[in-house]
C-alpha cells in the first residue's frame, strides 16, 4: 500500500482517469512549458516574435493585411508577461501598425484615403480588438494558474497532494545536495484509521486527518514539504545537516501529532517512519520499510532508520541503522 503510493511519485507522465497518456496538442504543449518560463527569457523570445513579425509587415507593405498574425505575439505577452505587457505592446503595436498600413482596411492604403470619422473608427476598432485579447488571455491565464493550484492541494486537509510532493521534494533534493545537507523523507499512517471511521463516522475520520494535518505543519517549518498522500498517509521532506538532527526531528514530529490526537475524542494515534537519504525515491522507500516496522512493533511507534547519505556522498559511516522509539506518554 505504502511502498506503491511511494514508488508511483517516479511517474512523471501525465494521465487522464482512465489512466490514459494525454497527448497534448502543439499550442496546449506551448502553453503549458511556457507558463513556467523565467520572465527574462520569455521577454527576450517575445522582443525577437514582435521584431520578426513587425519587419515582416513593414516590408509587405500596406496592401497585404497581418493584423492577424499579430494575434500570436500578443496572447504570448500576456500569458508570459502578464497584462500590464500586453497593454504596452499592444499600444506599440497598434501605432506602428497604423503608420505602416493606414487607417482604411488594411487592403487600401494611406490615412488621406479615408474620412477622419472612418479612421477614427478603424483605429477604435484595433484598440478595441487588443483590449478584448488582452482580457481574454489575461483570465484565462488566472484560470489556468488557479487551477493547476488547485490540483496540486488536497482539499480536506490543505496539504499538498502526491503531485505537490513529487514536484517539491524534487526541487528540494537539488537544493540540499547544493547546499551540502541530507533529506528527511518521512511518512505518517494513522492507526487503525478504519475503525475510527466505522465506530464515529467518516466526519470523525475527516477531522482526524485535518489534525494530523495541523500537527505535521506545526512541527515543520514553511518551506518543509509536507503531503497528504492518500487516505490516512502523510508525507513530510525535509533538509538537515546531519543524521543526529533528523532523528531528533522525527520524535518532535510524532509528538507533535500524537499531542494533537490525544486532544480528541476518537482515541486516534499515529505511527511514523523515517530515514535520511540524498535521493527523495530511495530515502521515501527505506521510510516505508521503517514505518512498517514501526507498525509491526506496536501502535504508536515512531521509527528512524539511517540512509546512506554518508556512503553516497563519500563520507565514512557506520551503514544504516534502524530504531524504533515509543511514543510520548498519552495525556
Amino acid at each position: 500500500m505504502l511502498l506503491k503510493s511511494t514508488l508511483d511519485l517516479n511517474i512523471a507522465t501525465a494521465f487522464d482517469r482512465r489512466n490514459v497518456p494525454v497527448k497534448w496538442s502543439p499550442l496546449e504543449a506551448a502553453l503549458r512549458g511556457s507558463a513556467d518560463v523565467n520572465r527574462t527569457v520569455a521577454a527576450a523570445w517575445l522582443i525577437l516574435l514582435w521584431s520578426a513579425v513587425l519587419i515582416v509587415d513593414g516590408a509587405t507593405g500596406p496592401h497585404l493585411c497581418l493584423n492577424s498574425v499579430y494575434l500570436a505575439p500578443l496572447c504570448f505577452t500576456v500569458w508570459c508577461l502578464g497584462r500590464i505587457a500586453g497593454v504596452v505592446s499592444g499600444l506599440i503595436v497598434i501605432s506602428v501598425t497604423l503608420q505602416l498600413n493606414g487607417f482604411g482596411d488594411g487592403l487600401s492604403a494611406q490615412a488621406s484615403t479615408v474620412s477622419t470619422s472612418t479612421a477614427a473608427l478603424n483605429a477604435g476598432v484595433r484598440v478595441f480588438g487588443v483590449t478584448f485579447i488582452i482580457l481574454f488571455v489575461g483570465a484565462f491565464r488566472r484560470t489556468f494558474d488557479q487551477e493547476r493550484a488547485n490540483a496540486q492541494i488536497d482539499p480536506l486537509t490543505g496539504l499538498g497532494n502526491r503531485r505537490a510532493f513529487k514536484r517539491e521534494s524534487s526541487s528540494l533534493e537539488l537544493a540540499s545536495a547544493r547546499d551540502n545537507r541530507i533529506l528527511l523523507c518521512g511518512l505518517i499512517d494513522v492507526d487503525d484509521f478504519k475503525a475510527i471511521n466505522d465506530r464515529y463516522g467518516h466526519a470523525a475520520g475527516d477531522d482526524v486527518l485535518s489534525i494530523v494535518a495541523d500537527a505535521l505543519l506545526s512541527a515543520v517549518r514553511p518551506y518543509d514539504v509536507t503531503a497528504r498522500l492518500g487516505g490516512d498517509e502523510f508525507a513530510f521532506c525535509l533538509a538537515v545537516r546531519d543524521t543526529a538532527s533528523a532523528e531528533r526531528k522525527s520524535g518532535k514530529i510524532h509528538d507533535a501529532v500524537m499531542a494533537a490526537l490525544t486532544k480528541t475524542e476518537y482515541g486516534a494515534t499515529c505511527s511514523l517512519g523515517a530515514a535520511t537519504g540524498v535521493g527523495v525515491a530511495e530515502t521515501l522507500r527505506v521510510a516505508d520499510q521503517t514505518l512498517y516496522r514501526a507498525k509491526d512493533a506496536g501502535k504508536s511507534i515512531w521509527a528512524f532508520e539511517d540512509g546512506p547519505a554518508e556512503e553516497e556522498k563519500g563520507l565514512e559511516g557506520d551503514g544504516p541503522s534502524y530504531r524504533a522509539q515509543n511514543a510520548m506518554p498519552r495525556v
